[in-house]
């Protein structure tokens, strides 16, 4: 009776607390930084004859309602003029599009162009009031950008290497979480159709939060960026969980009073 009290009493608090906190938009710069040009976070999703384009592998943010958005670099092999800006010439494109999957359709939040110095000749700053364009098949370039983002971290499938409570990985079904845009799963509980929020908080927030020491949490930046998923499935014993990313490949998940360890 005393273990269900603590484990409702710890779910309410961390519902309050996310709850409380202000909703984070495009504004607040909760997007990642765009790696140096040389950078390998950088993934190459097509090559052309004239350019290539890559997408920045730590720049998926996660909003509410199935939206999503992600950094992409387009590299020309020589420079050409910017439509932008009539007289200046651009060989490195940065977009960030922004797409709703429950709409199928796009949209690109900011574009910068760089010369072949990467000397920023043109930046839009962010555009929220772009039009939304449909993900049509015929479009063979925004769905190339499209499946590129679904497959970006935090998105995938998580080995988990312990818990802290060891019961609830037992089971072979229950040693990995897998998250999509339309399903979050632990073990062999799921959801579908979950809501994503990335934001960022310090360590000293977090750790109220989660209820987790600072020790615990080990993040090297001043700030952990974090995904807040709301879950409304029964079939979950929390429905908010709390994805804490550390790296790459490691992450950590607060979900139904557990604390899961993450690996890619």
């Amino acid at each position: 009776m005393r273990s269900k009290f603590y484990s409702r009493y710890f779910r309410f608090c961390i519902l309050a607390v996310l709850f409380a906190l202000p909703a984070v938009g495009y504004g607040q710069g909760v997007s990642l930084p765009i790696p140096d040009r040389n950078s390998k976070e950088w993934r190459r999703i097509n090559t052309g004859q004239d350019s290539t384009t890559d997408v920045g592998v730590a720049t998926l943010i996660l909003e509410p309602n199935g939206i999503l958005r992600a950094t992409y670099r387009i590299s020309l092999s020589k420079s050409e003029d910017a439509a932008e800006k009539p007289g200046a010439k651009y060989k490195v494109r940065l977009m960030t599009i922004q797409f709703d999957s429950r709409k199928s359709v796009y949209r690109i939040l900011e574009t910068t162009l760089q010369d072949s110095s990467e000397k920023v000749v043109y930046a839009s700053g962010p555009i929220t009031t772009g039009t939304w364009r449909p993900l049509v098949r015929s479009s063979q370039t925004y769905n190339t950008y499209y499946s590129a983002a679904l497959n970006l971290q935090p998105l995938g499938l998580w080995k988990v290497s312990s818990t802290s409570d060891p019961q609830a990985i037992a089971p072979a079904d229950q040693s990995s979480v897998a998250i999509t845009i339309n399903r979050f799963q632990v073990g062999s509980n799921t959801c579908s159709m979950p809501s994503y929020e990335s934001t960022t908080m310090t360590i000293d927030e977090l750790a109220k939060l989660t209820g987790l020491s600072t020790s615990r949490v080990q993040i090297a930046d001043e700030k952990a960026n974090i995904v807040k998923i709301k879950c409304e499935s029964p079939n979950l014993t929390s429905e908010i969980h709390i994805l804490i990313l550390k790296s790459i490949d490691r992450a950590m998940l607060v979900s139904g009073g557990n604390l899961f360890a993450l690996e890619r």
